[in-house]
């Protein structure tokens, strides 16, 4: 009788909680609710009408513990000291160009925050989630709601009634580039009414909340959005809460542009503020008010504005990006204390450069750029400079005419080497050569699939020991000047290899030129990107002299050794890590061949514990043939994380190895 009873008893609650906790009793509307998901982007109509949406965003900071290493942090130098708890507030106009693609601007902002400035802007962006797309977030984080994703994901459907449906998704390996969580969804459609999920992306841990826009067909958008977030780093733990609402009433008028007015806000607001919110204002108030009417000293005034001004503009800016506007001018500057600009390499050794961008627009298709990119190799003691002045004047055809003064590599070359040891009898140290670098091209597309580059070149290298050379009977100087052309050959537009030719002729006693040449080079780069994040990467070319009058200094535009730090967004694909630096001038010709695969789940990604941070993964292959040796092989390994990007390589001459070796450059926050 009891077991009877332990029977009954369980089927009741069988019955009771299966709904919940079961998948549906027909596997096949599981399947069905599921692609109808993964359908929805594909059979949503894409409209053509221009569609404007009015945003309204509030968020608030609170730091619940800090030390001195925030100020190290990119965005967060404003909240380092003082009060540990603001609030902001900012609109957009959001004008659409199709169901799902939009471009968006900041109109008015208001806020705690000293002077206004972005702090943690990457929250503001985990605010969109675009649930339907392959990526969540602009190239970062698989959507489960993705067909292609599906494989990386577990699903559980469970019906709420005849029409909606609940899913339940985990990914099936632990790994920053996915998440968990669960969605309400129309079985009609596939559409997704709400969803919450959880995720971890660049140290920042966060949850989100998004209703979605079910009333307007035309596009694919939330209606509001909910994003608590936390951030901990070496004993620093702040904690944020974004609200958005995107169907706001009040449209302004384009003129309206990055305002700062708290009065205003106030009328643009859909509803009114939380209480934590408001009160952070009033304390914000009260303080502000108080310092008002606090009347001190002269003296006083003018130290605390002293101690002010060092405190946020130049201490802000030895952290922080520069970012200046007057009028039709911009500047640019990357922070001068940033780890993010060291890299390192078993070849090269430490690097470290600095960006300046400098901008000044005569109109909308007319504007002048300055991009001076400055670094320094401490294992060869040299100083690199970048420095190309561009006049764009026709930006649909690529027009623009630039001038680039830059220097290389300090380098020799054998044949002057031997030149000089066998004249003097014995073996010593030659001097290296410094090389200047001066070009003016013009750029244009000429057809939709052609772009043509003509101008000149100008090289001018000087020894590092000019008397010696002299004493010796050598020139202690040799320049070349040489029109060039480049053609850049797109048949495929961006879907397809691009095709490069480039032709550079030097004459001899044209500006003291006293090198004579001539040049062929040909360059085919792909990069094939493919679903779920996964890219393949290719790239091959061949260059070589048709004439030389001397053997002294082979200079190619497309193999050359790469002299400051890259990091992974820049693509490591096309260069040889492991090359010696002089095989670079040593050759009349090469032949080379790079590919990578990569992908954000490949093999580190599986390991447990290790792969809840890595982000993405390479494979790589690179060939090289030149003149005096074997052909050359390179087999690596790479992958990035939130903190670092790290790659591992082996050469190779024929089938005998040569060396291991790594590349490492600094990622900590890329993205801030």
């Amino acid at each position: 009788m009891n077991r009877k009873l332990h029977i009954l008893i369980l089927t009741l609650g069988m019955v009771t909680f299966m709904p919940s906790i079961c998948f549906a009793r027909d596997r096949s509307v599981d399947s069905l609710v599921l692609f109808r998901v993964w359908n929805y982007a594909k059979n949503h109509p894409s409209t053509t009408e221009e569609v404007v949406k009015n945003v309204y965003m509030s968020y608030t900071f609170k730091v619940n513990r800090r030390n001195p290493t925030l100020f190290l942090i990119p965005t967060m130098y404003s909240i380092a000291k003082g009060d540990r708890e603001f609030v902001g507030e900012s609109y957009y106009k959001m004008r659409f160009h199709n169901a799902f693609q939009y471009d968006i601007r900041r109109q008015v902002l208001c806020g705690t925050v000293p002077h206004n400035r972005s702090v943690m802007p990457s929250i503001f962006e985990y605010a969109t989630p675009d649930l339907y797309n392959e990526t969540l977030y602009q190239g970062k984080i698989l959507s489960p709601f993705y067909y292609s994703n599906r494989y990386f994901y577990k699903y559980r459907v469970t019906p709420v009634n005849s029409r909606l449906f609940i899913v339940r998704f985990r990914p099936r390996t632990n790994n920053t580039q996915m998440i968990k969580g669960y969605a309400f969804v129309d079985l009609e459609n596939g559409c997704i009414n709400t969803c919450q999920f959880d995720a971890e992306f660049d140290m920042i841990s966060f949850n989100v909340t998004v209703a979605m826009n079910t009333g307007d067909k035309r596009i694919v958008v939330p209606e509001r959005c909910t994003t608590e977030a936390k951030f901990n780093f070496m004993g620093n733990k702040i904690s944020t809460k974004c609200r958005a609402f995107y169907s706001c009433p009040t449209t302004l008028p384009d003129s309206v542009d990055n305002v700062e007015d708290r009065a205003l806000m106030e009328t643009l607001r859909p509803n009114l503020l939380p209480a934590t919110e408001q009160e952070i204002y009033d304390n914000y108030d009260r303080e502000d008010s108080i310092a008002i009417t606090e009347n001190a000293a002269d003296t006083l005034e003018h130290k605390r504005s002293f101690s002010d001004f060092l405190w946020d503009n130049i201490g802000y800016n030895l952290i922080n990006s520069t970012h200046a506007y007057a009028g039709p001018a911009y500047l640019r500057i990357s922070p001068l204390l940033n780890p993010l600009y060291f890299g390192y390499s078993q070849g090269r050794g430490l690097s470290y450069k600095l960006d300046i961008g400098l901008r000044y627009s005569f109109n909308a298709h007319r504007y002048l750029t300055l991009e001076p990119r400055l670094g320094y190799n401490f294992k060869n003691k040299q100083f690199y400079y970048n420095a190309p002045l561009r006049m764009t004047y026709n930006p649909k055809r690529n027009g623009y005419v630039e001038m680039t003064w830059a220097n290389g590599n300090r380098t020799n070359h054998a044949a002057l080497v031997e030149d000089i040891q066998e004249k003097e009898g014995l073996e010593f140290e030659v001097p290296e050569f410094r090389d200047e670098i001066f070009q003016l091209v013009n750029n244009v597309e000429a057809f939709d699939w052609v772009e043509v580059k003509t101008g000149l070149v100008y090289h001018r290298r000087r020894s590092t020991n000019r008397q010696l050379m002299k004493s010796l009977g050598f020139e202690d100087e040799y320049q070349s000047f040489a029109p060039l052309l480049s053609l850049h050959f797109k048949p495929w537009q961006s879907r397809g290899p691009m095709l490069t030719a480039n032709y550079e002729r030097s004459f001899l006693n044209v500006m003291q030129s006293n090198l004579d040449y001539e040049r062929w080079e040909f360059d085919l780069s792909y990069k094939h990107k493919m679903k779920s994040m996964r890219a393949i990467n290719f790239r091959a070319g061949t260059g070589f002299y048709s004439q030389r009058g001397t053997d002294y200094f082979v200079d190619f535009d497309n193999f050359r050794d790469n002299n400051l730090p890259t990091g992974w967004d820049d693509d490591w694909t096309g260069q040889f890590q492991l090359v010696d630096s002089r095989w670079y001038n040593e050759s009349n010709y090469y032949v080379r061949g790079n590919f990578s695969f990569e992908s954000p789940l490949l093999a580190l990604t599986w390991v447990p514990l290790v792969g809840r941070v890595i982000e993405m993964e390479r494979v790589y292959i690179s060939a090289l043939s030149i003149q005096h040796t074997r052909p050359y092989f390179e087999l690596g390994y790479g992958f990035s994380t939130r903190y670092f990007s790290t790659g591992l390589f082996a050469s190779f001459l024929g089938t005998e190895y040569q060396k291991f070796g790594f590349k490492f450059t600094v990622e900590l926050f890329r993205r801030w």
